[in-house]
């Protein structure tokens, strides 16, 4: 039997089990670290049984999106809001990654945009065993104006430059 089957980003990336349910038959199969979507996986003794043998069964994969992050074949992309004030002067900022929180370290005058590397803490490559790599990339957010004190804002216009 071939059959297709979508799984959660997470579970794509950090491998697992993966609950299953073919022709009636519910089961978990063992999801290794890193599956792509299109990949094959061949699950032993849940195919059609001919001759009191079970033949084995194909699972397509697809991997269900994240809206936090992207892949690239083993790096994974994730947006993450910076304060301006943590952007112009630094700061540590917790950030939720697929495994666990993590704090990372923002230097003063940080860019929009700007990336920072977290090394093996992207997806797993299957054939080489090494991981890739998260990164980390900047969203400055800037302050509603109406919400600052007044004689803060009128100083920031005088001073901030306009180039």
């Amino acid at each position: 039997i071939e059959t297709s089957v979508t799984i959660p980003f997470s579970v794509a990336i950090l491998g697992g089990s993966h609950s299953v349910a073919v022709n009636g038959d519910r089961f978990d199969i063992k999801i290794p670290a890193g599956v792509k979507s299109g990949e094959k996986m061949r699950v032993k003794g849940k195919g059609h049984a001919q001759g009191g043998h079970a033949g084995d069964l194909f699972l397509k994969i697809n991997v269900a999106a994240n809206p936090e992050y992207i892949r690239e074949d083993d790096d994974l992309i994730k947006t993450f809001d910076v304060p301006l004030r943590a952007a112009l002067f630094g700061d540590k900022i917790a950030i939720k990654t697929l495994e666990k929180e993590i704090k990372l370290k923002v230097p003063q005058n940080t860019k929009n945009g700007q990336r920072f590397r977290v090394k093996e803490m992207g997806a797993m490559n299957r054939k080489t065993k090494v991981r890739g790599n998260l990164y980390l990339e900047a969203n400055i957010v800037l302050p509603n104006i109406d919400d600052l004190d007044d004689e803060f804002a009128k100083l920031m216009k005088e001073k901030l430059p306009q180039e």
